[in-house]
């Protein structure tokens, strides 16, 4: 009997701390926050919400005195993204740490953070799918000018760069007739398609349009990623404006521009607070094209509004770095 309590006590207490990892897992990053403690990763998982990322930090964990050494940084590019430009990757909050060489010396970018002790390298582009190596040399202090106590640091690191998101959403407009014909199913929201990238596009409306009713495109603009926008973002919208007409461009405030093909482009400059940017688009149907529905035995007309946003975008990160005490031993 007291083999089975035993048992049974330790099942119990296993179950209590694997509830604790959990909790741990899913609400640690919320418990620090409340406690005024930011989350900052050591490296960036190239999920759906990211763009550049640095993959994997190689840097020793703890060094000896007066010791130069190296770190090393994997930079990649979503494959799921656009390529990125303007890009800059900055080491600073140094403490008692100096670069000693770097792949190149670069003024520092003059958005985002400004440096205080540190360096940012300049890369041109980086297109998706790509992974580039940039490494430093750093060297570590003497014992005497950290008292030879114990001492680490939190080198942190910055990744500024511009980049384009993206987004599709397919227009259907049917004819009166098609739709009594019960051929087509009841409007329902139509979501875009959408690439990778921090600021994240969202589109919605209800789909398909019955002739003689236009719709209201809601458009939104969100940071989904784990950095921030810097200042404002440049959103183009293309359509064929033969077929599709967005009477009230101009009062929202966006400039418009046609080409020789058909395309028309609506551009506008937004800023996107903490709690995004949106706005709704009346879109309807040209009037050549509604007469089609009705003249014509043409069941439905479809046609694509694509959407880009250009935005500069800067997300930070870290990795500590210890000293011996001497005497130390490796």
């Amino acid at each position: 009997m007291n083999k089975i309590g035993s048992s049974g006590s330790g099942i119990a207490g296993g179950v209590v701390v694997l509830a604790i990892i959990i909790v741990l897992i899913f609400y640690g990053p919320l418990l620090l926050n409340k406690l005024g403690v930011s989350v900052v990763p050591l490296s960036t998982s190239l999920n759906h919400t990211s763009a550049l990322g640095v993959i994997s930090i190689s840097a020793p964990s703890t060094v000896s005195p007066s010791s130069t050494f190296g770190a090393t940084f994997l930079i990649a590019n979503n494959l799921n993204g656009k390529s990125a430009s303007n890009i800059y990757f900055c080491l600073d909050n140094l403490g008692l740490m100096k670069i000693v060489s770097s792949p190149e010396t670069s003024t520092p970018n003059p958005n985002g953070n400004a440096l205080t002790s540190g360096r940012c390298i300049s890369i041109p582009s980086l297109a998706s799918g790509d992974i580039l190596s940039e490494g430093f040399t750093l060297s570590a202090p003497p014992a005497a000018e950290y008292g030879n106590i114990q001492y680490s640091q939190n080198i942190g690191y910055y990744l500024n760069f511009s980049y384009v998101s993206t987004a599709t959403q397919q227009f259907e407009f049917v004819s009166q007739s098609a739709s009594s014909s019960g051929n087509y199913p009841p409007p329902i929201s139509q979501a875009s398609s959408v690439t990778a990238g921090p600021v994240i596009i969202s589109t919605s409306s209800s789909q398909p349009v019955i002739y003689g009713e236009d719709i209201e495109l809601g458009l939104s603009l969100n940071n989904f990623g784990i950095g921030t926008p810097l200042g404002n973002t440049e959103i183009h919208i293309l359509f064929n404006s033969s077929i599709i007409n967005i009477s009230a461009a101009s009062s929202l405030g966006f400039t418009f521009n046609s080409f020789p093909n058909g395309t028309a482009e609506l551009s506008k400059s937004v800023t996107i607070s903490s709690s995004g940017a949106s706005l709704e688009l009346p879109v309807s149907l040209s009037p050549g094209e509604y007469s089609k529905l009705i003249s014509s035995s043409i069941p439905y007309i479809q046609s694509n509004m694509h959407f880009s946003v250009s935005y500069s975008y800067e997300q930070e990160g870290y990795f500590p770095i210890g000293l011996y005490i001497e005497p130390y031993s490796p």
